[in-house]
């Protein structure tokens, strides 16, 4: 028997299961928690949890991923430097540092200005020190690469860090959303290659031989050197496993698949079984991504998002993943007797925290380098025994609680957040019981207090604003499907027209009529993805394995790739210029620019096949011209072809 090991790695629990090659079956399945202080200790546990006998017989490793994804969702990642060359307009940009620097290309490609190389260097010499990788993103630069990869150069001479060019990553016109996939790109870079060196140490103590392979958001299969290069293929890498997962378990032809994990509830509406690909980029925490991906949304919902009280009064849920209570209490025995004796006078109210706030060490390499201050070297001595709750930290350090600076901390993931969730809600109603209750009793008893509450009553109000929020995210997520603009949706309008429990107006009420059942893949789908239907009414279906769904859907995909020349006639030089992934060049006869066109796709696809590790691929060539009765040129009514090459293979034909 052949068997395909698939793992798949959440921001919360590590999944992993064997699947028969032949009949597709589930031989075995597991399910740790991830270890984000060291992902090893997670892979290793959920792997060794599936009884592994003949390791011999598992000829492929597929992973995927959501931790690309939550961290851009939390706005975590590496510290990334950016130069932008002739930006058209000032944007906003997930990056530390921002420099422009003059030169222009157009859109033919033809440099119009030269590139400002002294502005470039002074740029790159001010971050020196300062940023763990660089994005460079250059206007037009899909339509000749050269500024972009002047600044590369100068980089590598004087920062030495990781460089993200941006027509790398995307061929599409888009300035902006190009630049912000390159900078999103480098973010991402040390957290694929931490998971992907994990996995390997792994695989590697456990005798396992066979090729590893991740998958992208797409659904389709990628290298690990592939995916190491370009991590942002990697966002929506669960989402895409969990719809794949959920194709396969539920059986159903139209369904909307939702995959509620830790931090996140990606949900997506598939038509004939086949998933949905965004023609415009994957929209992932509210920055738009030039990559192939599935049709998606991400909404930070999930089983272990904060559930915190605001200064008004109202509770906010997510984005922010923290680790619930009731798990941290069973490594850390002392937080039961720290959030048990927390004592605050009634009139005191905290303003950036919560009253069961604790913190812990995420990771104790290193820091010497981090650049902490006096007072977070303090705290990290003070961690080094283990977590403890903020209250105690403030005690000890002499400050009010609201005085504790842990943000750079926790940005930086020194420290990671412990704190009441909505799985330290089921905890402490009863509904699902994983861990000890007592410390989510505790939790919910003072944010019960706060609120002037009793704690059932408190429990009953949470629930409903959380599964409210799901609700709002399904109708979200389905008048998009419809056609509605992003920017034209109105949370507050869909919560007032679709919130079942308002008894302000007993003259009507609306109704959303689901034609296709909801697909519940995750730990937590069983019990809030029902209660959302409940309420939506509407039909939910939790199938057999749902669980580890997302572990399924990656030992199904395969490796699939497009690659794109762009010829086009310039009327001014009368030329045919050849725009490929990685030149340009200038012809004076279309036949010309055609057959060198062909002949270097090719190239490029062997390449590709190459990179991929693939013995045995199939490629198909394609054309598309466009014509215009107005262009005069030699050719009479030519003015552009595009030149497709599609490259498919079966990931079983990947050299190990």
């Amino acid at each position: 028997m052949k068997l395909k090991l698939g793992i798949d790695t959440g921001g919360s629990y590590t999944d992993t299961v064997l699947v028969d090659w032949d009949s597709g079956q589930v031989v075995s399945k597991a399910k740790a928690r991830t270890t984000k202080e060291n992902l090893t200790i997670g892979i290793e546990e959920a792997i060794d949890k599936l009884g592994i006998q003949d390791r011999d017989t598992i000829t492929l490793v597929c992973l995927s991923t959501t931790l690309a994804t939550n961290a851009i969702v939390e706005g975590k990642g590496a510290t990334v430097g950016l130069i932008t060359i002739d930006e058209p307009k000032e944007h906003s940009y997930p990056a530390a540092s921002h420099f422009h620097v003059k030169g222009k290309i157009d859109v033919k490609g033809c440099e119009v200005f030269p590139l400002d190389c002294e502005g470039a260097a002074a740029a790159l010499e001010r971050m020196q020190g300062k940023i763990d990788a660089l994005a460079v993103s250059g206007y037009a630069s899909v339509r000749n690469p050269a500024y972009e990869l002047k600044v590369k150069g100068l980089s590598d001479a004087i920062l030495g860090v990781p460089v993200v060019c941006a027509h790398e990553l995307t061929k599409v016109l888009g300035y902006y959303e190009r630049t912000v996939t390159a900078v999103l790109n480098a973010k991402l870079i040390p957290i694929i290659k931490e998971l992907i060196a994990a996995t390997k140490v792994v695989l590697a103590k456990k005798g396992i031989r066979a090729t590893l392979v991740i998958i992208k958001g797409d659904g389709n299969c990628m290298t690990c050197s592939f995916a190491e290069e370009r991590p942002i293929e990697t966002v929506l890498s669960g989402p895409a496993a969990s719809a794949l997962g959920g194709i396969l378990l539920s059986g159903c032809k139209d369904m909307i698949v939702a995959d509620m994990g830790g931090t996140t509830l990606d949900v997506v509406p598939i038509l004939d079984q086949s998933i949905p690909m965004d023609e415009c980029g994957a929209a992932v925490g509210g920055w738009r991504i030039r990559i192939k991906a599935m049709r998606t949304r991400s909404f930070g919902l999930g089983g272990d998002s904060y559930l915190r009280m605001n200064h008004a009064g109202d509770l906010e849920f997510g984005p922010t993943r923290v680790v619930p209570l009731c798990a941290a209490a069973e490594k850390y025995k002392n937080l039961i007797n720290e959030v048990e004796r927390l004592y605050l006078p009634a009139d005191y109210h905290i303003i950036k925290r919560q009253e069961s706030d604790c913190i812990a060490l995420f990771k104790r390499k290193n820091l010497e380098r981090a650049h902490l201050t006096a007072e977070e070297k303090q705290l990290v001595e003070l961690l080094a025994d283990g977590a403890h709750s903020l209250l105690y930290l403030a005690e000890k350090l002499g400050k009010d609680i609201d005085g504790i600076e842990i943000e750079s901390l926790l940005q930086r993931e020194i420290v990671y957040l412990i704190s009441f969730t909505p799985t330290d809600l089921l905890h402490a109603t009863g509904e699902y019981v994983q861990y000890d209750q007592r410390i989510s009793h505790l939790a919910l008893a003072k944010l019960a207090a706060r609120k002037k509450m009793t704690p059932a009553d408190f429990a009953a109000y949470a629930e409903a604003g959380f599964v409210e929020k799901i609700c709002i995210s399904f109708i979200e997520c389905l008048l998009v499907e419809k056609g509605v603009e992003e920017e034209k949706l109105s949370r507050e309008l869909i919560r007032l027209v679709f919130n079942h429990l308002d008894a302000t107006c007993r003259l009507f009420d609306f109704n959303c009529l689901f034609h296709a059942p909801i697909v519940g893949i995750g730990a937590p789908a069983g019990t809030w993805l029902k209660k959302a239907a409940d309420q939506l009414g509407c039909k939910v279906i939790i199938p057999e394995n749902s669980e580890v769904a997302n572990a399924i859907g990656t030992v199904s995909g395969n490796i699939r790739e497009r690659l794109e020349a762009l010829i086009r006639f310039d009327c001014h030089s009368k030329n045919y210029i050849v725009h490929l992934p990685d030149q340009r060049r200038i012809f004076e006869t279309l036949d010309e620019a055609v057959c060198f066109a062909e002949r270097e796709l090719i190239l490029c696809g062997k390449k590709f096949g190459e990179k991929m590790g693939v013995n045995k691929y199939t490629s198909q060539l394609s054309k598309e011209q466009i014509l215009s009765q107005s262009c005069g040129n030699s050719e009479g009514t030519f003015v552009e072809l595009r030149l497709r090459l599609d490259i498919s293979a079966n990931a079983k034909y990947i050299r190990h």
